[in-house]
């Protein structure tokens, strides 16, 4: 007998007798859980003998896909906000009413909602039609948007505040 079919006779004795084993201590009861826990074995054998993918590394200069995503982000909103006023509503304006809402209450305490009238005096009338929170949202998907001299208007004034 080869060492395979030994292995595979103990394995089938050791399966009998767990599967005899709980059957005599808890019934059907007893045998499920003794299915059960054969599964999850067999489950978890199954894991352990898969490797792990193989990624392979960055190449120089380039990194890794986790690092500045957040900067990717705003960079992203910032481009599209260009592109159409519906795209800067949809994706610019709310990043900067967000940091305009949290400059406001930390440097001015002023809150956006409660006191829009102080608030656009902080901003001022000329950039303010753009950050009003109670503007609805364009749905112009036509060229132009906000243009990036705007937008860096836009960021200046709020470094500012």
């Amino acid at each position: 007998m080869t060492a395979r079919a030994v292995i595979a006779v103990v394995a089938l004795l050791g399966a009998a007798v767990m599967l005899a084993a709980g059957y005599a201590a808890g019934g059907q009861a007893g045998l499920l859980a003794v299915v059960a826990l054969a599964a999850v074995a067999g489950l978890l054998t199954a894991r352990l003998r898969i490797p792990p993918p193989v990624r392979p590394p960055p190449r120089q200069g380039q990194r890794s896909g986790g690092e500045f995503t957040a900067y990717r982000r705003i960079q992203s909103a910032l481009a599209l906000a260009q592109t159409s006023q519906r795209l800067f509503d949809y994706t610019a304006r709310p990043l900067l009413q967000r940091l305009l809402t949290a400059l406001l209450a930390d440097r001015r305490r002023l809150d956006l909602t409660k006191d829009p009238q102080a608030a656009r005096e902080a901003v001022g009338e000329d950039l303010w039609p753009l950050m009003d929170p109670a503007r609805p949202a364009s749905g112009n998907s036509r060229p132009p948007g906000v243009s990036e001299q705007t937008i860096a208007r836009i960021v200046d004034r709020l470094e500012d505040l």
